[in-house]
């Protein structure tokens, strides 16, 4: 499509759309938000901290790794954590969380692709993750998050997402109100779609639109 709000709109009746606005201006990330863009992700704390506004009118989504100790700054501006991947940040979360009387929603991340420069938990961390999750008092669990490989070899990507979208019915059979996988950037957003997923996480090709 020629068209960037066209294709925005065409995009969100299959999936949600989390515009990546890693390094982009206020103003780029206004006039995204006035073609159609009602969701932003940031995966740096530092980034998200000089951006967001409390009137803003979209929703902000942390996407990146996220420390223990930032935890407090991203419970209080965002409506989704999209990379939990282990039990210390899993509490943290959740201790942040009822200090100011919300209860955050959370996905867990998960490295399918056992990259060892990936973050997420491994798969035999799962099961304990989500057991922890549910007895978390102001912690929400929505979902998964995962990342397909570095490598641009889309058997490799396909085999990644076939993958995670096992896990994604696995996990919501045993947990009914889980609805999100988020999965599929710029560059593998069509497979993911094809794939299962609800969430796609899309940066540079919305930004550099031409």
């Amino acid at each position: 499509m020629k068209n960037r709000k066209a294709f925005i709109q065409h995009l969100q009746e299959k999936v949600t759309v989390i515009a990546v606005s890693k390094n982009r201006s206020r103003e780029q990330i206004e006039q995204l938000y006035h073609e159609g863009i009602t969701v932003f992700g940031e995966n740096k704390v530092q980034q998200l901290l000089s951006k967001a506004q409390p009137d803003d009118p979209w929703q902000w989504h942390f996407i990146g790794h996220l420390q223990t100790n930032k935890v407090k700054d991203v419970v209080a501006r965002c409506t989704l954590i999209h990379s939990v991947d282990s039990v210390r940040l899993l509490n943290e979360i959740d201790k942040q969380a009822k200090k100011i009387a919300k209860v955050m929603d959370i996905l867990i991340q998960i490295n399918l692709s056992d990259e060892e420069s990936k973050y997420g938990c491994a798969r035999e961390e799962v099961d304990i993750l989500i057991n922890i999750a549910n007895h978390c008092t102001n912690v929400r669990l929505r979902g998964m998050m995962v990342m397909g490989p570095l490598s641009e070899d889309k058997v490799a990507t396909e085999k990644v997402f076939q993958e995670a979208l096992l896990w994604f019915n696995k996990i919501k059979n045993a947990h009914p109100d889980i609805d999100v996988c988020s999965m599929g950037m710029s560059g593998d957003y069509k497979s993911a779609i094809e794939n299962g997923s609800t969430m796609v996480r899309i940066g540079t090709m919305l930004f550099e639109w031409d």
